[in-house]
């Protein structure tokens, strides 16, 4: 949301900003669209806020979070291939037989919870480049731990 847009009372000087994470941000093309989708939920709000008298300083620092990821937003086409990478859908076993299946998304599509898993997660980082029945190695503070790719699959285009 442009400055432009606010009063000085509302510029939010009293809420500490949230923080952006650092790097790229890489989105798929649905996370981006629910990045937009709740920026403009959440102006709407704003401005029934405002009309009823409200404080709009928490409206205005989350636009300028959602503001400042839509505008870094590196959208990554949907991919395709039999190597793990951005946007794949991922099956995967351990050591101890324990099965879990995840997509790999951008940081903030990956919030949203279900099954999806943030392309910089240390998960995601180990399994990037295998295919299915590669080994891979999750270093984590228990120690490394060993895991097998059952399947990795793309979404078609629709």
């Amino acid at each position: 949301m442009s400055r432009a847009f606010t009063k000085e009372d509302d510029a939010g000087e009293d809420l500490p900003e949230k923080p952006v994470p650092r790097g790229p941000n890489y989105v798929t093309p649905e996370g981006l669209k629910q990045l937009q989708d709740a920026a403009r939920a959440l102006g709407a709000r704003r401005t029934k806020a405002l009309a009823k008298g409200d404080d709009v300083k928490a409206f205005d620092r989350d636009l300028r979070y959602l503001e400042a990821r839509i505008g870094g937003a590196i959208v990554v086409p949907p991919g395709a291939g039999v190597e793990v990478r951005f946007g794949a859908s991922v099956s995967i076993e351990d050591e101890s037989g324990t099965k879990q299946s995840f997509k790999i998304v951008g940081e903030d599509e990956a919030r949203a919870g279900g099954n999806l898993l943030a392309w910089s997660s240390p998960l995601a980082q180990a399994l990037f480049g295998a295919k299915a029945g590669d080994a891979a190695t999750l270093k984590s503070g228990e120690g490394p731990k060993k895991l097998r790719v059952l399947s990795v699959s793309y979404e078609r285009n629709k």
